[in-house]
């Protein structure tokens, strides 16, 4: 059974946002709804036709069986369902072209064997009621197919989500494009998990990021001139040439005079050597500090002491200092490229590698400024050896610069194959993150897989009983019959046998390649002659019987199905009505689910009379109304619980008095509260005159007879036109200029029925408080 219906969009102009009030009792075996005209009644029966499989554009719902399994558009429900309403009748019985589609009926007394035979098949189908435990193949198959369709949306789920999480890791245009069905063709590729470490992980990710950065030109170090020899030279090299030279160089010794002073003097002996050789140069004899002449014996000693070897040492020296001081300014020029310059995963090797360059560049610096001081130091100490204490460690700085190198070409290599590095970081990590659902989704394709095939096979044993249900059938049923029980009870329905079905008979070659004469349908006929003209009480009686017959056919089975019927007496006069009713009864007490709408009070009576008849009636039965809304100035249709009023009353006249007189006192302007009122003052207005102008007669005529006693005749003019011109109105044929002048009708409708009947009014009046 339904039990619940959660949700309705898109369902015709009322049912466009439905959604089921919490407190709303659940649907029994039987459901009673009642609604006026308009509020929905009709479109919520097609809800119905939408479940059974009818397509209904648009249409989104859910429902909930009795078990609290729910079911959505496109699903199939287990239960068969038949609806009674205007599409039924528009496609079964064509009233204008007096005819009507075939109906097959059981022919149940002469084959008590095969139908047993197909009983039994159809409980293997749709399982046995008194055996639980036998839920029947269609209820298995259904299973099948929601864990499948259950494992496909976890599936589905998966991939969407490992979707976002690539698309979040690669970044780019990737976030935006990288969707679902690229997740699901890059997994078909795993044959195997291809998950990456943390580091690689990291790494790649970095990569894939990354924009194109430029190219980072090498540290060169470029040649110093030796000007001991003139040629160029490699730093490396000279610096080597240099060491070699200067261990030499302070190891060497020259004889001369020792002048103490100078010998404790270092920077004296420099400035007399100086003073020495520049006087020399300009032969002057005199003193150029004190002007006084240089004594001979002073001269002859600073020769001795500054002679020629000591000289040439001092000038060598002063070369390997020359090439010294340019090597520095080359060596201190050395700068490490920017760390921004570097793509994102290099740059911590950078850190690491720029650092140690940094201080080899800082210790061979330190160390060239230590030779320099003790070769400047040796120039004042030519008689003695000496031994060198800096040594630049020269073999140390060029790896560091090589080390800073590599990484700078691995940049520059990444930069020149940029689009190949990102492409193939891409890759790894798409396939990395996708290795991350692979045991799960390998477990879920193998289930699926497995429901296949259990799903095909139900499908295959399904399809084989049902053929021979339908053999079976075939040999038991008569379309011929149907058309009999629909003459029987439709004379029965209408008290003549005027109106008749009559098969339509035609010719069909059989399996032999003889003909055979099979039903397409029936004529419906008055007398011998298709009938026409037909009355609405004929054609809704037709309609019904229709219907009524059509639920005993081989198609369906009413004690395990739902039945819907809509209004079945609309156009029924009061007699008809009882037999509508007798008919509705027979045919729908078994029913497996019954849901009966209509608008007709007396009708609503008869049927919850027969369901507050016995205690089990009572306990399978519910009652309900269509009511309607507005939302944001838009007609809405919601189900509720029935008015306690409508159970309470005897009469329809009761309950509607109530209700105007409610609508009456909440009148606010809003064309919410006004909408309904036409058609219910015109159903107090036309009763009341019934027996307040018993003549018979229409109603504008009872009004003028009431003209005739003097009563308002504006009042009554008024009233009149309202009723009449308003009633009967769709949600978009209401003019909100009719708002003020609805209150003002009501309040003199209920002014002039008192007027002309006092005691009447008192009564009701007080009746309905």
């Amino acid at each position: 059974m339904i039990s619940k219906i959660n949700r309705i969009k898109n369902l015709g102009l009322v049912f466009y946002n439905y959604t089921r009030d919490s407190t709303l009792p659940v649907f029994k075996q039987f459901n009673l709804v009642y609604g006026w005209n308009g509020s929905g009644k009709t479109t919520l029966s097609r809800l119905f036709d939408g479940i059974a499989g009818v397509s209904v554009e648009d249409l989104e719902y859910e429902i909930e069986d009795e078990k609290g399994v729910k079911y959505k558009q496109g699903e199939v429900f287990p239960k068969k369902i038949r609806v009674f309403n205007q599409d039924y009748i528009q496609n079964n019985v064509k009233i204008l072209e007096s005819r009507a589609n075939s109906i097959s009926v059981l022919l149940g007394e002469e084959n008590k064997d095969l139908i047993e035979k197909i009983e039994n098949d159809k409980k293997l189908l749709d399982g046995d009621q008194i055996d639980v435990v036998n839920k029947g193949k269609i209820f298995l198959h259904m299973g099948y197919s929601r864990d499948k369709r259950r494992k496909l949306t976890e599936r589905d789920g998966k991939f969407t989500e490992i979707a976002k999480t690539i698309g979040a890791a690669i970044g780019g245009n990737a976030l935006r494009d990288y969707r679902k069905p690229q997740a699901e063709m890059g997994f078909s590729t795993l044959t195997t998990k291809a998950e990456l470490s943390v580091d690689d992980l990291e790494r790649y990710s970095l990569s894939a990021k990354q924009d194109s950065l430029t190219i980072i030109d090498l540290l060169t170090v470029k040649k110093i001139k030796n000007e001991d020899v003139g040629e160029e030279f490699e730093i490396l090299n000279l610096l080597k040439l240099i060491d070699d030279r200067a261990k030499t160089l302070l190891f060497k010794t020259v004889e001369s005079e020792i002048v103490s002073r100078f010998a404790l003097n270092e920077d004296i002996s420099e400035w007399v050597e100086q003073g020495f050789h520049l006087h020399k140069k300009h032969i002057s004899d005199n003193c150029e500090y004190c002007l006084q002449k240089i004594p001979v014996a002073r001269i002859e000693q600073l020769a001795r002491h500054f002679n020629e070897a000591d000289k040439k040492l001092k000038d060598d020296i002063d070369v390997l200092v020359d090439n010294l001081e340019k090597i520095y300014p080359v060596i201190q020029s050395l700068q490490a490229p920017d760390r921004a310059r570097f793509y994102t995963d290099l740059q911590d090797s950078f850190d690491t590698k720029g650092s140690n360059f940094e201080s080899a560049k800082q210790q061979i610096l330190a160390n060239i400024t230590k030779l320099i001081a003790e070769l400047k130091s040796k120039k004042n100490k030519t008689t003695e050896t000496l031994v060198l204490k800096a040594k630049p460690d020269i073999e140390d700085f060029f790896v560091r610069i090589n080390e800073l190198n590599q990484i700078i070409a691995v940049h520059n290599k990444t930069t020149s194959d940029f689009e190949d590095v990102k492409k193939e970081a891409i890759q790894r990590l798409k396939l990395h993150y996708l290795s991350t659902i692979f045991d799960e989704v390998r477990k879920l394709d193998t289930d699926i897989l497995k429901l296949d095939e259990d799903i095909k096979l139900l499908e295959t044993e399904i399809s084989d009983i049902r053929k021979s249900i339908a053999e079976n059938m075939a040999q038991i049923s008569s379309k011929h019959k149907a058309c009999e029980d629909i003459n029987k009870k439709l004379s029965t329905f209408l008290g003549h046998q005027e109106l008749i079905f009559v098969p339509q008979i035609e010719k069909e070659p059989d399996g032999n390649g003889e003909e055979k004469e099979i039903v397409t349908g029936y004529h419906i006929m008055r007398g011998d002659k298709p009938a026409s003209f037909l009355s609405e009480g004929e054609k809704t009686a037709i309609a019904f019987i229709y219907f009524v017959v059509h639920l005993g056919d081989q198609d369906f089975r009413g004690s395990d199905g739902i039945i819907v019927v809509d209004d079945p007496i609309s156009s029924l006069d009061s007699n008809s009505l009882y037999q509508a009713f007798s008919f509705l009864k027979n045919a729908a007490k078994d029913g497996g689910q019954v849901f009966i709408l209509t608008h007709s009070f007396d009708f609503l009576k008869l049927l919850m009379n027969w369901r507050k008849g016995s205690s089990e009636n009572k306990k399978n039965t519910e009652y309900y109304m269509i009511k309607n809304n507005f939302v944001n100035n838009i007609r809405s249709a919601y189900i509720t619980k029935m008015d306690k009023e409508l159970c309470d009353y005897e009469s329809e006249y009761h309950y509607l008095f109530k209700i105007l007189k409610q609508m009456r006192d909440e009148q606010d302007d809003s064309i919410e509260k006004a909408y309904f009122i036409p058609n219910i003052a015109r159903k107090v207005w036309d009763t009341f005159l019934m027996f307040a102008v018993p003549n018979g007669r229409a109603p504008y005529q009872k009004i003028e007879e009431l003209k005739k006693d003097k009563f308002d005749e504006q009042k009554l003019d008024a009233i009149y036109k309202f009723t009449n011109n308003q009633s009967h109105i769709t949600g978009s044929g209401f003019d909100p200029a009719l708002v003020p002048e609805t209150k003002k009708v009501v309040r003199e409708l209920f002014e002039m029925m008192e007027a002309i009947s006092p005691a009447h009014f008192k009564i009701i009046n007080k009746a309905t408080d």
